[in-house]
This record gives structure tokens, sequence and C-alpha cells, in this order.
């Protein structure tokens, strides 16, 4: 068997592309950064279907159960909806605002102080505003938090 001097040499250079390979996962850093990449992707397993209709519905599943695990994790975000506003300024309507036909996306957070700046961008320092839901008559509430989707609220406002 005839060994020519070009083949120990390839025989020495993929040895040593092996050991500082080997050497190199070794270490702490560069297993961490491969770790990092895997977690970072974020990947779900699904197991194998055998029809794409299937495998689509346990990959939402899969999915599901992860951002389940995950939700403590998780920002929490500002709950918007959009309701129907009317509004009144010393007990009298104010113009585009008189039935309740127009409507606001809204956070369930806000207090009558947001919703008033976000109607009126130029609102005088002395008028205070309350919140009623569906009609004056009702008692103010404090935040929009138990408001529904395209319910009626009520911007009262007057001046101090």
């Amino acid at each position: 068997m005839k060994v020519t001097i070009p083949s120990i040499l390839l025989g020495m250079l993929s040895l040593s592309t092996c050991a500082f390979a080997y050497m190199d996962y070794n270490e702490l850093d560069a297993r961490d950064y491969t770790n990092s990449l895997l977690v970072e992707r974020n990947a779900v397993e699904v197991p194998f279907q055998h029809s794409l209709r299937s495998f689509l519905g346990a990959a939402a599943d899969a999915h599901q159960r992860a951002l389940d695990d995950h939700d403590d994790g998780l920002e929490a975000r500002e709950e918007t909806i959009r309701v129907r506003i009317r509004g009144s300024f010393n007990g009298r309507t104010i113009p585009g605002l008189m039935h309740g036909r127009r409507f606001m996306d809204v956070s369930k957070d806000w207090d009558a102080d947001k919703v008033q700046a976000k109607l009126f961008k130029n609102s005088p320092a002395n008028v205070k505003c309350t919140l009623h839901p569906g009609s004056f008559l009702k008692p103010a509430i404090d935040t929009l938090k138990d408001a529904k989707p395209n319910d009626l609220i009520v911007l009262k406002c007057a001046t101090v």
C-alpha cells in the first residue's frame, strides 16, 4: 500500500480540524452561544403527521401550549376597545358628540382626563370631566375597566 505525501497532509489537516472543533465545543462560551441560538428561535416541537391539515392543527395546539407556558414572561398589554362617545359641557350637548355616533379607541385603564385629552387637544385647565356608562343619570365611573366594545360612554364636562 502506497501512501503519498498529499494524502498524509490531508489526513493531518482533517485531524487538526476535528481537534480544534472539539476543543472549541468544550469551551463554555461556544456551547452557551449555540444554546442561546436555540432558545432565541422559540422552536416548538411538533410530532410528524401524515396530512398537512393534522400537522397544522398539531402545530397550532403546540404553539398555544408554548404561549400558555410563557404567559408569565409576557409584558402586560393595554386592552384597547372601541366605544361610542357622547359628550356634554355645562349641561349642553357638545356638537359632534350628540347622539353617541362618534366611535373612539380607548384603553380600559383610561380615566376621564385621558378621554378628555384625546377628544379635546386644547382643553382649558379649569374644565373637569366625569365618565358615565350609558347615560348622564348613571353614577360616574373612575376608569373604563368594565366597558365593553360599542358601549355608550358619556363624557360630562363642566367648568370648575
